[in-house]
């Protein structure tokens, strides 16, 4: 059986137009968030700069842009997926804006710990999290506190270490600090 013609050009009529205004909609919730987070992404570029120019640290611009720039493709996709399902909801965009408001805390802090490393303050989200359990109205205590984020923490056995099935490491590939720590330090602090 075939589809007459007038029928399939009047369906592909009608999607076409509520498709464009749906992408139309979604991009304008869009773009206020994208200028906000790019914006993130320029000051962390330049937070990046300070921390090295302050440390000593060779600062490559060419691996700095790329970073940025693959920072800047994904936080766009992200936005505009964001703004889509916000759009397709309800369009009263309380989605997108928390959605990208994670974003920019999650660029803010890597901005804020960019400006505070070259004075030995290191951030972390263990020690984040340390600190808003001792805040807490539960009264938490520092003993208790450390357990809780121990108990939180990733094992140590990581899916990436190369062992055999019996628990010894690979002999046939070159040492790796990371992965060969024979004190069992944890990387993820």
């Amino acid at each position: 059986m075939k589809i007459p013609q007038p029928i399939v050009m009047t369906a592909s009529g009608g999607v076409t137009a509520s498709a464009t205004i749906f992408l139309q909609n979604s991009i304008e919730v869009m773009v206020p968030w994208f200028f906000t987070l790019f914006a993130f992404v320029i000051a962390d570029l330049a937070g990046g700069y300070y921390k090295a120019h302050k440390l000593l640290i060779h600062f490559a611009w060419s691996t700095a842009i790329r970073e940025s720039l693959g920072k800047i493709v994904v936080y766009t996709s992200g936005v505009l997926a964001f703004a889509m399902v916000d759009v397709a909801a309800s369009g009263s965009m309380v989605i997108a804006k928390w959605c990208c408001l994670l974003l920019c805390l999650v660029e803010g802090g890597s901005f804020v710990s960019n400006l505070l490393a070259p004075h030995g303050i290191k951030l972390s989200m263990k020690g984040l999290l340390k600190f808003l359990l001792k805040k807490s109205p539960l009264g938490i205590g520092d003993e208790e506190a450390d357990e809780i984020v121990k108990v939180a923490r990733r094992e140590n056995k990581k899916w990436n270490r190369a062992r055999y099935s019996n628990g010894e490491k690979l002999k046939d590939r070159p040492p790796n600090p990371i992965l060969d720590d024979d004190n069992d330090r944890e990387w993820f602090e």
